[in-house]
């Protein structure tokens, strides 16, 4: 398949990038955190770094413009005092880097003090992550209780992040807490040639959502109680580069119940752009509530459990998408696949082996190639 070929060569960098670190034993002095005050310092003249069991002030980020070619590792428990503010708690800048969790590491937002159902929509809460990274490998993360988005990466290139956990269980709506809401897994935004890879998300939106950008690889997750595996393009008003997604699969995964398991949005009231060469490819789907897979050209966003608007538009056309080997079942009450096109707004699309069953009827106003709806 002409894509796959695509992917291959547009990840062939991959290859080259590597886990493996240099020696601890090389640490100079200073360069192992156990204050938050150290930090910064730290940053400054450390090429091997170690943040050990870190309290960060409220109101405060861990602030790490990290020096070229650097090796950072997280160890203990890194906890974030509470504040409404915007954040991040966590601010990552790095080039060349290796980024890792050692085992037993854990970076606890304490979400469970600021949710209350609305997310961005109730009181002031703070991102977790917001990172530039460029030819960077970071692995072996663990988030506990973001307050809203656990990770966003935006303006970067040769990226791989690989076995991260994103655990905001605690804010699911059954739980004796409030709920979470815009607890994102990961956002990727105006990014190229990125790997997300075999990690776990449990939360309150979209698992893995791409903003905007270019080949972008997702593969081997497993995501529970969100929104799915999604891309959202029209979050700009104007520069149509921020509203195109280009060449991105989603492969090899599992979504469990939440909302949707796939959700391809289209913003009605964005600027222009395009969603292009996208693949969808061995996704099982177990139980969402709402949709399996919605596809939608007449998003907004807007608080919870308000109702979408009634006409789509064309502003950002959805070209050659591709779901294959796409399974599983949804509740009874939801419908297992619905895709609301605008006119001139859907073509070449082709699904393949896509099966998803529920007792309500989809509903198609664009239908694939190979599929009847």
């Amino acid at each position: 398949m002409r894509f796959w070929c695509l992917t291959v060569l547009s990840f062939l960098f991959l290859s080259q990038l590597t886990t493996s670190q240099p020696s601890v034993g090389k640490l100079q002095e200073g360069c192992e955190i156990t204050e938050f005050s150290e930090v910064q310092v730290a940053v400054e003249i450390c090429d091997i770094l170690i943040i050990d069991s870190v309290f960060v002030p409220a109101g405060k980020t861990l602030n790490m413009n990290l020096r070229d070619q650097a090796t950072l590792y997280f160890r203990g428990t890194i906890t974030f005092g509470y504040a409404e503010w915007e954040g991040p708690l966590v601010a990552i800048n790095a080039s060349n880097a290796v980024i890792e969790g050692e085992d037993g590491a854990v970076f606890n937002g304490q979400g469970e003090l600021y949710w209350d159902g609305l997310g961005e929509w109730g009181s002031l809460k703070p991102k977790f992550f917001i990172m530039q990274l460029h030819n960077t490998v970071m692995s072996n993360m663990y988030i506990l209780n973001s307050p809203q988005h656990n990770v966003i990466l935006a303006d970067s290139t040769n990226v791989k992040l690989v076995g991260w956990v994103a655990d905001a269980s605690a804010g699911a709506e059954n739980t004796d807490v409030k709920a979470g809401h815009n607890t994102d897994g990961f956002v990727i935004m105006n990014s190229t040639n990125i790997l997300l890879q075999n990690s776990v998300v449990y939360n309150q939106d979209d698992c893995v959502v791409v903003y905007s950008g270019s080949n972008i690889l997702v593969e081997d997750f497993i995501c529970y109680g969100g929104h799915g595996l999604s891309i959202s393009a029209g979050h700009d008003d104007e520069n149509v580069e921020l509203n195109t997604v280009y060449n991105v699969t989603f492969s090899d995964s599992v979504v469990t119940e939440g909302k949707n398991a796939i959700h391809v949005k289209t913003h009605v009231d964005g600027g222009n752009g395009r969603i292009e060469k996208i693949v969808y490819k061995n996704i099982q789907i177990d139980g969402p509530s709402e949709y399996g897979i919605n596809i939608q050209e007449n998003y907004r966003n807007l608080p919870p459990n308000s109702t979408m608007p009634d006409e789509a538009r064309n502003n950002i056309p959805i070209t050659d998408l591709k779901l294959i080997n796409v399974f599983g079942s949804v509740d009874s009450w939801a419908v297992p696949i619905y895709i609301f096109c605008a006119e001139g707004g859907c073509f070449d699309w082709e699904f393949t082996e896509v099966a998803v069953n529920g007792t309500e009827a989809n509903m198609c106003t664009y239908e694939p190639t190979g599929f009847f709806c």
